[in-house]
């Protein structure tokens, strides 16, 4: 099982705090890719929100 980076949980925060708080979406799933290691945030009320943040922290 992989684990998060320090860094990757700090994005993470930011970007659930960001959805939640500011844009008021819902937050369906959270997960990482085993093959990346590339954390997986699937939001919005469509499920249309996909966003991925790489090890070192960035946020595409």
């Amino acid at each position: 099982m992989n684990e998060p980076t320090i860094i990757q949980l700090k994005s993470l925060y930011i970007m659930c705090y960001t959805l939640t708080n500011i844009m008021f979406k819902p937050i369906h799933i959270i997960r990482i890719d085993e093959r990346t290691n590339n954390l997986f945030i699937l939001a919005g009320h469509q499920e249309n929100i996909e966003i991925e943040i790489a090890p070192d922290g960035e946020i595409f």
